[in-house]
């Protein structure tokens, strides 16, 4: 008999199963929260809660200024999920299809169907790097826009922003190309990596990021693109009124407040992902090299099915192609999935 059944969320979002609580290891969410300050920030936004949201520009030049380029080049949404979506929208077509690798991120795949956008898809292992993709596009019409998550989700691989200036420089100019950066805040680049006001000076590369990892304010729904003025112009056509709280925008302030915190955040990270990466390729799955807070591993036996024994289990991690994405969690996180694993193993003995 399954020992998790009734599957449902509380008003929290944690997902409960009979009187169990599931380990939360399938969405990417940071395991710490947000940072201290965020919480006397969203305090002092209370009682102007039932005023519409100030416009987002304190935001946007908060987010101008980090990353040294003109506010015209700025676009906070809703995450960066409507950012990207809002890049659906503005630049694919029936006749301008949209590119991303097998296995990526689900929401590429669900905007192609919401849009009615054709879809091109190559697997990922097939193109380790982006030096012959423009060749592959080349053969197949003109592509509207060129979807890539860097680092990679849900594999982790992560390529320097000048493979991406490469790539964009090689495909024809009415091809958009979307950076969709959610996890590099996680990643250790190179000392001579491309910052993002060099790749914003390119006419059709969009860069995405997010305040739902590394920051830790999933819940609050707050990103931002990064692209010529041109590119953002043509998003914020499209953006409807208000798409950002108040709640959001004064968080995602508070969180940039904090310049030492995502260093240390990231430290952290590294050290769990090894200890993970460690623990399960001793277990016999193979397991991808990952600059993200997740792996992805492939199970040593019966590798359907694996998900699903392990949400039984009490654990909830994310298929992927043949393998499993399972976020970088705390301690107790890590702690049950292993011993989850564990059983699982010795029943298929």
């Amino acid at each position: 008999m399954p020992r998790c059944v009734d599957l449902r969320e509380d008003g929290l979002g944690r997902a409960v199963a009979g009187r169990r609580v599931i380990m939360r290891m399938h969405a990417n969410e940071h395991p710490d929260g947000p940072p201290a300050d965020v919480a006397d920030a969203l305090r002092a936004v209370i009682p102007e809660l039932h005023r519409y949201p100030p416009p987002v520009s304190a935001l946007e030049t908060a987010i101008a200024e980090l990353h040294d380029v003109p506010l015209n080049r700025v676009l906070v949404g809703a995450g960066s999920a409507e950012v990207i979506s809002l890049a659906w929208r503005a630049f694919t077509g029936p006749d301008r299809p949209a590119f991303f690798h097998e296995p990526e991120f689900e929401l590429y795949a669900l905007l192609g169907a919401q849009c009615g956008t054709p879809t091109l898809t190559r697997a990922v292992g097939a193109a380790d790097s982006y030096a012959d993709l423009s060749e592959y596009l080349a053969d197949r019409g003109p592509v509207g826009l060129v979807a890539l998550s860097n680092p990679h989700n849900p594999t982790g691989a992560f390529r320097p922003r000048r493979a991406v200036a490469d790539l964009v420089a090689a495909l024809p100019a009415t091809t958009v190309v979307l950076n969709d950066e959610a996890y590099h805040d996680y990643a250790d680049p190179a000392a001579d990596e491309l910052p993002l006001a060099a790749l914003s000076e390119l006419p059709n590369v969009l860069t995405t990021r997010t305040f739902s990892k590394i920051h830790g304010l999933a819940g609050l729904r707050v990103g931002y693109g990064i692209g010529h003025a041109s590119l953002i112009g043509a998003l914020r056509s499209l953006q409807t009124p208000f798409s950002v709280s108040a709640a959001g925008c004064v968080a995602a302030l508070a969180a940039l407040a904090d310049p030492e915190s995502p260093a240390r955040r990231r430290e952290g990270n590294r050290l769990r992902r090894q200890e993970l990466a460690d623990a399960l390729a001793g277990r016999g799955f193979d397991v991808t090299p990952s600059q993200a807070n997740f792996l992805y591993a492939r199970p040593p036996r019966e590798p359907g099915g694996w998900a699903a024994r392990l949400l039984d289990l009490g654990v909830r991690v994310a298929p992927a192609g043949d393998g499993l994405r399972v976020t970088v969690g705390t301690a107790a996180e890590l702690a049950a999935l292993l011993t989850a694993v564990d059983e699982i193993l010795a029943t298929a003995t």
